[in-house]
């Protein structure tokens, strides 16, 4: 490494760490909250009930009310401030604000009998019991709520608590044998990857939401033989999931600030009753091979290692779908998901990063721990080999450059590599296309296949896409025998909404930095639309996607071939347009853009490419066109005129997709890990 090069990554490094997250909480004083007009509005249609407990700072309280109120404001709420401890000064603060109820000022019973109380005179659907020395942030409560909505099965949810050192104080709890207590990264990095997505955990305390009735419409409440909240709330956790089955999760979204951990003050007592109800319940082993703590003890064998060139787009591209559908069946079936890519790009990734945490995927990214250093993506991969079984490595070049860092450290793990397609062979398909094959773009093909075909004969197991491509790659030597297919995913729209006569125009999408599609897309404008609108020129197309090249749209775009980019929601065009088309030359794979349109029982053009792998009918379930362009045009023209036959692709759409369930594909997985050995 030249000088210059080491001191620009010095200076990048130091950057990173000046510029690492930091919450910056400053405690009002007192003499704000006698003037501040706090002001909790009551309704008897209160989404959540907020009971306040361990009250013993009259400043930390008024504090904690403040970012309550400052925070998720859309939210119907109401306050319960347990105030069976403190003395008349907070009282005498209390009883200034409007809106919030004051429960065990002059009651002589214990903490826990006080929040029983509160629950049980509770308006809200919801209970969220809250710490006193706890500060709110932005969404605290939203994305608690969000988890009843996105998951089954959910019994309570907890918070991220953090210190005002910026470093974990609580990320969810795990009890393991003789019922002993362990802390997730307690003293991390707030950022630390392993405390920062929704995940399954034994209890929370400090910071937790849960319905207040159970289904039969008994009251969820704590077990009043402890005096402290912190095992009241642990045993509330664990009895919902041994009584009715249900979970309890960690959401890192939700961040709050405690300002003094005697919320989690144990005294003997309380240890000896929460051991004494729980010792034969638990049988969990506290380490894992090396001494690792066994963070993923709810969490099924295999874990798995997930490592990708680019970071996956799911409302982008078909491939990125398909990586979050497997992701989906390993999830349903109790599997615990990392996932590293190779390339990162800040402006674009972020938001990606935040929706696989929010799915419950470990994501390895840099970041500064507790100790100030920057711990990079490929250190906690090595990592992560003590505790994953299954390392599944996607595409020749992410492959090549995931396989050198771990090969000399893999000790005993299982290696996939998923194809996703053949890259070898739509290069070769795509010469046909191109004026001149040069010396150099050889030497890529041949550069491509060394590569794919060395990751499918090292690795344990090979996924591919299609049984095509199966049987291309096994007549090649891999041995067919560990080749398995897990394609795409697609499943019918229910009630679609428009008839033929109700709808206009053609529709195509995909990705634009995939090169078949822009040679499509210049296919259809300059050859086969032309031919088209000299028979109809009242025939639009429509061209969604992202990435579309600025330059093609400047001297493509018209109000006939409309170029609209990306959209947050395709399912408008779907349902309206008349017919899809997809004139690919070259490609290979199967094509999530015709399975889609299938979904919404969108009639297809297409070509004998696009048709790879699809189990298309001609006539039945599709239009399959040879590559001239008259041939295309004159069945766009035909199927956008006549009726019937539109209506018998409309009505036979769904029999490709038998192959492409979900049911299909969790199967071949299945079918699998069984051939690496582990067993369902």
């Amino acid at each position: 490494m030249g000088i210059k090069r080491f001191f620009k990554n010095k200076i990048k490094d130091y950057q990173f760490i000046k510029n690492r997250r930091k919450l910056t909480i400053n405690l009002l004083n007192l003499d704000f909250f006698k003037s501040h007009p706090f002001n909790f509005s009551t309704d008897a249609n209160s989404e959540v009930s907020i009971i306040i407990h361990n009250v013993n700072d009259v400043k930390l309280l008024l504090n904690c009310l403040y970012y309550i109120e400052k925070f998720d404001r859309n939210i119907l709420k109401e306050i319960i401030v347990i105030n069976s401890k403190s003395n008349d000064e907070t009282q005498n603060y209390l009883e200034k604000i409007k809106g919030i109820i004051i429960i065990g000022h002059e009651e002589s019973i214990g903490l826990t009998q006080n929040v029983n109380l509160a629950i049980e005179n509770a308006k809200g659907k919801f209970i969220y019991l809250l710490d006193s020395h706890v500060l709110v942030q932005e969404n605290y409560l939203s994305r608690l709520i969000e988890v009843f909505n996105i998951k089954e099965n959910v019994g309570s949810v907890g918070s991220k608590m953090i210190s005002i050192n910026n470093t974990i104080i609580e990320a969810g709890n795990l009890v393991c044998e003789n019922s002993e207590i362990v802390e997730f990264s307690k003293s991390e990095a707030i950022d630390a990857p392993q405390v920062n997505f929704l995940r399954k955990v034994d209890f929370c305390a400090g910071s937790l939401l849960f319905r207040k009735t159970k289904e039969n419409g008994d009251l969820n409440l704590l077990n009043e033989n402890f005096s402290s909240p912190y095992f009241a709330e642990a045993d509330l956790c664990l009895k919902l999931k041994k009584e009715d089955n249900l979970d309890t999760y960690y959401h890192p979204l939700s961040e709050v600030v405690c300002f003094d951990n005697s919320f989690k003050a144990e005294n003997n007592t309380d240890r000896k009753v929460f051991a004494d109800h729980w010792n034969s319940y638990f049988t969990n082993k506290k380490y894992v091979k090396s001494e690792k703590i066994n963070y993923n003890a709810h969490y099924k064998t295999p874990n798995f290692l997930f490592l990708e060139e680019n970071m996956p787009k799911p409302d982008q591209d078909s491939g990125s779908r398909r990586f979050m559908e497997i992701i989906k069946i390993l999830q349903r079936n109790g599997h615990h998901i990392v996932l590293a890519v190779k390339h990162f790009d800040k402006t674009k990734d972020s938001d990606y990063i935040t929706y696989f945490q929010n799915a419950g995927v470990e994501i390895c990214k840099d970041y500064v721990n507790a100790q100030n250093k920057i711990v990079k993506v490929e250190d906690q991969v090595v990592n992560t080999l003590l505790y994953v079984d299954v390392i599944w490595i996607f595409r020749p070049l992410g492959f090549n450059h995931w396989y050198n860092l771990i090969k000399d450290k893999i000790s005993g793990q299982k290696i996939i590599y998923d194809m996703v397609d053949l890259h070898y062979l739509r290069l070769e398909r795509e010469n046909n296309y191109i004026d001149v094959v040069t010396k150099e773009r050889e030497r890529e093909i041949i550069f491509f296949k060394e590569k794919e075909y060395a990751g499918m004969n090292i690795s344990d197991a090979v996924i591919s896409i299609s049984d095509e491509e199966k049987n291309t790659v096994s007549e090649n030597g891999v041995k067919k025998d560990k080749i398995f297919t897990v394609s795409n995913i697609h499943k019918p729209v229910k009630n679609i909404p428009l008839s033929f006569s109700e709808r206009e125009g053609l529709l195509f999408i995909g990705g634009y930095n995939h090169l078949p599609n822009i040679d499509a897309v210049k296919f259809l404008h300059n050859q086969i639309m032309p031919l088209v609108w000299a028979k109809n020129n009242q025939i639009k197309i429509f061209m969604l996607g992202p990435d579309f090249p600025a330059d093609l749209k400047e001297k493509y775009h018209s109000d006939r071939f409309q170029i609209l980019g990306y959209q947050e929601t395709v399912d408008f065009w779907f349902e309206n347009s008349r017919v899809f088309v997809a004139p690919l030359r070259y490609g290979a794979g199967v094509k999530g853009k015709i399975g889609q349109a299938l979904e919404f029982k969108l009639p297809v053009i297409t070509t004998g490419i696009g048709a790879e792998g699809m189990s298309l009918e001609n006539a039945k379930t599709a239009l399959i066109s040879d590559e001239n362009p008259q041939n295309f045009a004159d069945k766009i023209l035909e199927l956008y005129d006549n009726e019937n036959l539109w209506r018998t692709l409309h009505e036979n759409s769904l029999l490709p997709l038998s192959k492409f369930s979900i049911e299909t594909q969790e199967q071949n997985i299945k079918n699998m890990l069984q051939y690496l050995g582990f067993r369902n």
